[in-house]
């Protein structure tokens, strides 16, 4: 473990620029970031004081500056440092921190693809020495270079490994349809088969071969860049689209931000089409939005108004982050101001393009803090906001059995502020509700039950970092273990938590309902509902939940971010926990936990109003029978 001397090793401070932002809820502008070098002129090339930063403007260098001359200046301070933190896992001003604060340094700055080391979707920001380290690997970048790409946009549709018979096939036919092709070009002595095309006896067939064969070519380019990143052994990539290729896809979505369905969707696509160092160098402006938007103390990213917008041309985010289904944009809605952030950091610290970046990053690999101009936070941002809550339940369906449906509009969680009178959403993001989940009954059989979101008024008080779960005894022990495929199976010792992969994510926001004592303080119920972070990505996408409202992982601990930034909190620290469950199914496991997770209190607490959705089904209640389980 890293001495914790070493946290402010590395880091920026930021300005907001006097003039440079519109009214709250005005039309999110895009301009590019301008600084005017008379408004911070160069400091003295002595300072006095120990801990001094550089002033960059626009990526010069001009000279050290104090943190208090900084912040009197209207700069705030951004660590970059590779043992960063979110908020929510920092030590606060008496040096506590929640315990899994060292686990998550160690996760960000894993220097592996490993599976377990790519946390980025599932809440870990990566440390910037994995951008110094990925921009340096020439001979990878010599790798994808000496590709050729272009037949990957042939590609006319998404494919899996579920496709695999499909992908065979197709393979077949194309060897076939090649022979019989060859046979007749010599014959008719023609330069190649694209010739073939003209031959109105033949151009059927040579459609057929050319389908798939630019299949097969989109396969093969795909799977080199595969073998190009480490995912995937070269004798693999033969076209082909076994589990291993499944696998290698997967982790290459991991490591580039998008959803990992494990299929070569358009988006993937997209992104093996990309610059192997313009992947990179979006990680590196993703890595560089959570730190500003943790120094900020900003959340709004566009996506209650009009959607996100480009952080130096480029879109950050898969489609199913930018978007709630279903929604148009909210009166009133905030701008994106996450990304005009981000922007303004990344011009002002001269990170345009690939090279500059790892150029930077290089010149300071022992550590620098630095000075920079951001946009002004809005008016409205202050220490402790009126800040409440509302998840609509979306599209409900109450039917008796369980029926696969895709529903027009998903459930969303939007966060508004008080603004002076103005009601103002800051975000909207996707979340979930309940549905039929397998439940184990006292008896042992496991069948399936309709899990409710409860409806109404609610309040989120007690905010967990890094929570751990308490399975309940309804859950069945199969959900508990997994097979290891070696002929063994193994405890889902993750799901536990605390972790990335816990059923609560990195954070939990307890659902608790207040009830009012004739005598004494307030009574808070809590159902066993909350809003919490997850492992399961795309299942926000379609799936339902066994009733809480559940977040991609990095938006759960951005929300915790906010609400410690701007409403009063206490700290209560490391809640000890005494659970203990004997798993029997295929071998006998024991779960244990000792700690609850990291409870901060809001004080007082954020109002939360769950509301009923629009209920489509004949039946306007939710189903009490219980239903065969999955197999």
């Amino acid at each position: 473990m890293r001495e914790e001397g070493n946290m402010r090793r590395l880091g920026i401070v930021i300005a907001c620029a006097t003039g440079c932002a519109g009214a709250p809820g005005a039309p999110a502008p895009h301009p590019e970031p301008t600084v005017t070098a008379a408004v911070t002129p160069p400091p003295p090339a002595h300072v006095g004081c120990a801990d001094a930063v550089t002033l960059v403007e626009r990526g010069v260098e001009r000279g050290p500056i104090c943190p208090a001359d900084a912040t009197a200046r209207g700069l705030t301070v951004l660590e970059l440092a590779d043992t960063w933190t979110p908020t929510l896992f920092a030590p606060d001003a008496a040096g506590n921190a929640p315990s899994y604060r060292a686990n998550y340094i160690e996760l960000a700055g894993a220097h592996t693809d490993a599976e377990e080391a790519l946390g980025e979707l599932y809440g870990i920001v990566p440390s910037f020495a994995i951008v110094r380290e990925r921009l340096a690997d020439d001979a990878r970048h010599a790798c994808h270079a000496n590709l050729a790409s272009a037949p990957i946009a042939l590609l006319p549709r998404s494919i899996s490994q579920d496709d695999r018979d499909a992908v065979r096939g197709a393979e077949q036919r194309r060897t076939m349809y090649a022979a019989q092709l060859e046979r007749e070009r010599v014959k008719r002595k023609l330069p190649d088969l694209a010739a073939l095309a003209g031959v109105k006896e033949l151009a059927g067939r040579y459609a057929s071969w050319k389908t798939v064969d630019d299949q097969h070519a989109a396969l093969v380019a795909a799977e080199q860049h595969l073998v190009c990143d480490g995912y995937l052994p070269a004798k693999d990539a033969d076209g082909s689209f076994t589990w291993k290729t499944g696998n290698a896809v997967e982790l290459f979505q991991r490591r580039n931000f998008l959803m990992p369905n494990e299929r070569l969707d358009p988006e993937t696509r997209e992104a093996l089409l990309l610059d192997s160092h313009e992947r990179d160098f979006r990680l590196a402006l993703r890595i560089l939005r959570e730190h500003v938007v943790d120094a900020s103390g900003l959340v709004e990213d566009g996506t209650a108004g009009a959607g996100p917008t480009p952080v130096l041309g480029r879109l950050l985010d898969p489609e199913a982050m930018r978007v709630a289904r279903g929604g148009a944009p909210l009166p009133d809605a905030a701008p994106d101001l996450v990304s005009q952030a981000t922007e303004a950091a990344a011009t002002e610290l001269g990170w345009t393009d690939p090279a500059t970046t790892r150029a930077f990053l290089e010149r300071h690999a022992a550590g620098v803090r630095v000075a920079i101009k951001l946009p002004p936070a809005p008016a409205y941002h202050a220490a402790h906001m009126a800040l409440s809550a509302e998840i609509d339940r979306g599209d409900v369906y109450y039917d008796e059995q369980p029926i696969a449906r895709r529903v027009a509009r998903r459930p969303t969680l939007v966060l508004y502020v008080d603004d002076g009178g103005t009601r103002r959403p800051l975000l909207r993001w996707p979340t979930t509700i309940g549905g039929w989940a397998d439940q184990r009954t006292a008896e042992g059989e496991v069948l399936q039950r309709w899990k409710e979101s409860d409806v109404g008024p609610r309040v989120w008080r007690e905010l967990y970092a890094a929570p751990t779960w308490l399975a309940p005894k309804t859950t069945p022990d199969r959900d508990l273990v997994k097979n290891l495929y070696n002929g063994h199976w193994g405890l889902k010792s993750e799901v536990f938590g605390p972790g990335p992969h816990a059923a609560y994510g990195m954070m939990l926001l307890v659902h608790e309902q207040v009830v009012k004592q004739k005598d004494g303080p307030d009574r808070y119920d809590d159902n066993g509902i909350g809003t919490h972070g997850s492992a399961s990505v795309t299942s926000i996408v379609n799936g339902t939940s066994h009733g809480c409202h559940r977040l991609y992982n990095q938006l759960a601990v951005r929300l915790a971010d906010f609400l410690l930034h701007h409403r009063d909190h206490v700290a209560k620290g490391e809640q000890p926990e005494r659970y203990r469950r004997v798993i029997e199914y295929q071998g006998t496991f024991v779960a244990t936990i000792k700690t609850r997770g990291y409870l901060y209190e809001m004080t007082p607490p954020v109002p939360v109003l769950v509301t009923k959705g629009r209920i489509l089904s004949e039946r306007k209640s939710p189903p009490v029978a219980t239903a065969a389980a999955r197999p």
